[in-house]
């Protein structure tokens, strides 16, 4: 079965997506430590500086507009269900002017973010390089685009109760290593200056999030990266582009 016809109806099946999104407050605590730090590593990243206008596309929880927000970045948040974005507002309604949008057609202006993040969005793409360009095209020259994905993923697809078709696993349709990434990147006018493997799976598998989780950030990263270098379990794969 191709993409093309998995996808034929992906608005609807996101919007009825998001009314599964968990609560960040209601997390196992294992997750919600990994996902901290998760997303404490892509704040770094994009080394924001206070004032700067950021998009996040693909927003889910909103927990990452509110840690932007903390940091005195001014936040547009958009995903493509309202229920999606509903919750978010809900959950955290000074972080962000959150809004309902397509990743592919965003109607915000051109050149307008001094950053732009797609965390845990382009492995659900059908067509990434369609969403890069929209990420690009809307970030200011000499800004930067932040993407993270899923690492060297492999895709299993079921046959679904329901409609009797193969569906990939988390609706993910991709798998990227550093190379494919960055490929991706560069086809749309974006050049990668910075890759970064996070979070092991052999110490999230040993609780090892939640043992860390009142640890200063600089401790975890350091024991984080050097599993990743030792032992190359790594699950998520953070990519930092350039506008040019």
């Amino acid at each position: 079965m191709t993409t093309e016809t998995r996808l034929s109806d992906y608005r609807t099946h996101y919007r009825r997506d998001a009314e599964f999104i968990e609560d960040p407050a209601t997390l196992h605590p294992v997750r919600s430590a990994s996902e901290r730090r998760r997303l404490q590593t892509i704040r770094r990243a994009l080394r924001l500086q206070r004032g700067e206008l950021l998009l996040d596309m693909g927003c889910g929880s909103g927990w990452f507009a509110q840690l932007c927000h903390e940091v005195g970045a001014h936040v547009v948040a958009t995903d493509i269900a309202p229920a999606g974005v509903a919750g978010a507002r809900d959950r955290f309604p000074t972080a962000a002017r959150f809004a309902v949008t397509d990743a592919y057609h965003t109607a915000l202006a051109d050149e307008s973010f001094d950053a732009v993040v797609l965390s845990e969005v382009v492995e659900h793409l059908d067509d990434p390089g369609a969403g890069l360009a929209e990420a690009a095209r809307v970030t200011k020259r000499g800004g930067r685009v932040l993407v993270t994905v899923p690492y060297r993923e492999t895709i299993v697809d079921h046959l679904c109760v329901h409609c009797n078709q193969l569906t990939p696993a988390n609706a993910h349709l991709h798998s990227f290593d550093d190379e494919g990434l960055c490929e991706v990147l560069a086809s749309v006018g974006l050049q990668p200056v910075h890759t970064h493997h996070m979070t092991n799976k052999l110490l999230e598998l040993a609780g090892f999030p939640n043992i860390s989780r009142r640890w200063p950030y600089w401790l975890w990263r350091v024991i984080d990266g050097l599993s990743n270098r030792l032992m190359g379990k790594s699950a998520f794969l953070l990519l930092v582009a350039k506008r040019v």
